[in-house]
């Protein structure tokens, strides 16, 4: 029994034995093969994470946190440059407002010193300027009605400079930091058309304030709102003097054709009645040269209401339309002739003067329906056509032009409508009508045309 315990003790222990080198053996492979797969990796990491210690898996470990410390350093860089950009979109975003804002101010009513400022003011609180000014040159102000600097809180310390040395229209945009004169940043925007400059944009910041791209662009931006809104005053009132040289014109036409024809013809009639008088003639000769007198007095009286009845014409914001068929209730009420309209414009849209024309030489032709041609109808007609641009006709059933000496041109007054013909680029015919009467033809090209729908392309 002795014998077979101490055999069994024996076995156990050899295999316990057996067991601790089997164990022994494997930690040297796995330490092997854990020390082979670090060294490559080690190679790829910094000098200072290699440096942790002399064992492998020190260096290891210095890795990995090396790790750590660069992934949470890419973290919060991603979530700074995601806060960047927020707050980028959301600046963009207020400036797009800011620009809407300004446009309807500038669009609400024509440019003056209010709307301006409103508009500068709108513009810093946008830019977080201290100030914000607007430098307009000579014919800018005298368009508007505005002193040479419109500011919102102060005058840019740069303004009585830029006036001496103003910029050209065609310079870009220029930022003068703080200098010893001057203890703001300053930016300075040019405001100019292709043509001519109206003046710059000033705004003053603080010298911490970083003027990066997106203020410049929103200056920049408003700029042109504020370029634009001016120089469309400029024009409108351009278009008006024209307006008016060429109304005086007509006006001058319509009194040498009417009013000045008829104290012509009653000064030579008062010589003629002169004549008489010295030679002491019959008084049947004194009594017609008498009667002549008063029809031509009568006749430039006539004449000199329908002028102030024309002069006093005005188209109001309904359009030329809208005129014309008041005046075509004028005549209809002031005869007994039945008048008809036919309007068909289309996308066509006439400017100032040429409504004022049209408008004119339809009631031009109208009046001498009414007086010479014993018409009982009348049609007036505007149509406007891509092949033919705007025709527009007044027809009527009378006796038609030529049936008496001077009726072509003395009634129908060539000479005031080929005049507002011309001022329109356009062609004027007087001509019988098919079926009897007469036909008063214009036909021009309007500058201005407003495409449809249907006239874009797809």
């Amino acid at each position: 029994m002795q014998t077979r315990a101490a055999v069994a003790s024996l076995m156990q222990l050899l295999a316990f034995a057996l067991f601790l080198s089997g164990m022994i053996l494997i930690i040297r492979r796995l330490h092997a093969k854990l020390v082979r797969g670090v060294g490559p990796a080690l190679e790829s990491v910094a000098e200072p994470a290699r440096r942790g210690g002399d064992d492998e898996l020190d260096q290891l470990l210095a890795c990995f946190a090396e790790m750590r410390a660069w992934r949470a350093g890419s973290e919060a860089q991603g979530r700074w440059g995601k806060q960047q950009l927020e707050e980028d979109s959301e600046r963009k975003s207020q400036a797009l407002q800011t620009l809407h804002n300004v446009a309807r101010v500038f669009s609400d009513s024509a440019a003056c010193e209010i709307n301006l400022f409103s508009g500068l003011l709108m513009l810093e609180t946008s830019l977080g300027a201290r100030t914000v000014a607007m430098c307009l040159n000579s014919s800018a102000r005298q368009a508007i009605g505005a002193p040479a600097v419109i500011h919102t809180h102060g005058e840019p310390m740069l303004a009585d400079k830029l006036r001496v040395d103003p910029m050209p229209h065609s310079a870009g945009v220029r930022f003068v930091p703080a200098w010893e004169g001057c203890a703001y940043q300053t930016m300075v925007v040019p405001m100019s058309r292709t043509d001519a400059a109206i003046g710059k944009l000033v705004a003053e910041f603080e010298p911490e304030v970083d003027v990066d791209n997106i203020r410049l662009q929103l200056a920049e931006c408003f700029a042109h709102l504020a370029t634009l809104t001016i120089s469309s005053v400029s024009r409108n009132q351009e278009e008006r003097r024209i307006a008016l040289m060429e109304e005086r014109s007509a006006i001058a036409a319509d009194l040498h054709d009417s009013l000045a024809q008829s104290l012509a013809f009653m000064k030579i009639q008062v010589a003629r009645l002169q004549g008489h008088l010295e030679r002491q003639e019959q008084p049947g000769e004194v009594h017609q040269v008498a009667v002549e007198i008063r029809a031509a007095l009568s006749t430039a009286y006539r004449e000199v209401r329908d002028l102030i009845a024309t002069f006093r014409v005005r188209i109001g914001p309904r359009g030329v339309l809208v005129a014309i068929q008041d005046a075509i209730e004028e005549f209809g009420q002031r005869s007994t002739l039945d008048i008809s309209l036919d309007a068909r414009l289309g996308h066509c849209r006439l400017e100032a003067n040429e409504e004022f024309h049209v408008l004119q030489l339809v009631r031009e032709a109208l009046s001498n329906t009414v007086r010479h041609a014993r018409a009982r109808h009348a049609w007036v007609s505007a149509v406007y056509s891509d092949s033919q641009g705007l025709v527009v006709s007044i027809d009527d059933d009378g006796r038609g032009t030529g049936s008496e000496p001077g009726d072509k041109a003395g009634h129908y007054g060539l000479g005031i409508m080929s005049e507002r013909a011309h001022t329109l680029n356009g062609k004027l015919e007087i001509a019988p009508r098919p079926g009897g009467g007469t036909r008063v033809r214009l036909q021009f090209l309007p500058k201005r045309l407003t495409l449809t729908e249907a006239s874009i392309p797809n």
